[in-house]
């Protein structure tokens, strides 16, 4: 029996032939269970004898007047930057912010790690805070004790990446007075589409008002775009051309323009999607909190839990031996990130528990 430990990016690819021979599940990333649009899929076949061509400029800026029609709140063109992948559209705002030296970010240690790395690869000084012990909850005057005068970017994850829990608008909008107006707030959005709280604030009025706020969303999740790798940012126009001006050219390939294009006229998708995420999201959390964990309330395609007794590594260590991969959560000692799947993969993601738990505690 092979052993295998969870690194970042394990894919069902990696797994040895003994677990590939158990049908392997990965609950580990939060893709789309349903897979990608539909609309999506047929766009990049109708496409596919184009590729001995370059993208043209021109798809580039339909997509960016697509996602301004499709936002509204008399957005443009103007107001957003694509990249392939919303981490390409944080990658440019920190290399067109973070340009000398001393510049330095803030951000949770509980909390998608993207700055953190690019600051481990830079290095330029990071300054953490950490997020309530308990539920997760942004502090703002823990944000404001860590800025200084070299500080170039705030980050808050809203639903947060690994927790899932959010930052309601009264919240935000106290993030926001703390943050000096020279320092970029970074609003990570990219599970923005699974919110369904009314108190989840809306920033792009903020971007609209020319507040020195950048918004990321991306195609990944919602529209199970994630292996072509399409994200964008919304903001005022003078940060959009700062942050575009560190893009490369054809740095975003056709097939993804076009698929994105297509993907946002994909309603019955969308629609889809969130309805197995709001089902499987309350079935999952059920069925773990009777298990014996702590299942922390999600508005996103993800739940955080632990066990009262288990080791999250345990448990992880367990699930792999059944060829079913879930990840610990970045910047938390003893918890596991778990991808919401069909009800299939649900269902035998909490049998396979189950049966972990037995091993380890008995019935």
């Amino acid at each position: 029996m092979s052993t295998l430990e969870y690194k970042p990016g394990l894919s069902v690819e990696d797994l040895p032939a003994d677990l590939q021979k158990k049908e392997p599940l990965k609950l580990a990333s939060n893709e789309n269970p349903l897979g990608p649009s539909p609309l999506a899929l047929q766009a990049i076949r109708d496409n596919l004898a184009t590729l001995h061509i370059y993208p043209a400029k021109q798809i580039e800026l339909q997509l960016r007047q697509a996602i301004a029609t499709y936002l509204g709140q008399q957005l443009g063109p103007e107001h957003i930057v694509i990249g392939s992948g919303g981490i390409e559209v944080l990658e440019f705002v920190a290399r067109s912010y973070l340009t000398t030296p001393d510049a330095e970010s803030v951000l949770p240690r509980q909390t998608f790690p993207f700055l953190a790395r690019y600051h481990g690869r830079s290095g330029q000084k990071i300054r953490f805070y950490d997020l309530d012990e308990d539920d997760f909850s942004y502090y703002p005057d823990r944000i404001a004790a860590a800025i200084t005068p070299q500080t170039r970017l705030v980050y808050v994850c809203n639903p947060n990446n690994p927790t899932g829990t959010y930052v309601p608008a009264n919240v935000l909008r106290q993030i926001m007075e703390v943050v000096p107006n020279d320092v970029l707030l970074i609003h990570d959005e990219a599970y923005y589409d699974f919110v369904d709280a009314p108190d989840y604030p809306d920033a792009v009025p903020e971007v609209l008002a020319g507040k020195n706020i950048f918004i990321m969303r991306t195609f990944a999740k919602i529209y199970g775009l994630a292996g072509l790798r399409l994200g964008f940012g919304i903001a005022s126009p003078l940060i959009i051309d700062r942050v575009a001006s560190v893009k490369r050219n054809f740095h975003v390939n056709k097939l993804a323009l076009i698929a994105g294009l297509a993907a946002l006229k994909d309603d019955a998708h969308r629609q889809r999607t969130l309805a197995n995420n709001v089902a499987g999201k309350q079935w999952l959390t059920g069925q773990l909190s009777h298990l014996g964990c702590r299942v922390w309330p999600s508005q996103a395609n993800f739940v955080l839990f632990s066990h009262k007794t288990v080791p999250a590594q345990t448990l992880i260590d367990g699930l792999m031996a059944q060829a079913i991969i879930v990840r610990p959560a970045f910047g938390l000692d003893n918890h596991i990130r778990l991808t919401i799947g069909t009800p299939e993969e649900n269902a035998r993601l909490v049998e396979s528990l189950t049966a972990v738990l037995q091993k380890e505690i008995g019935d």
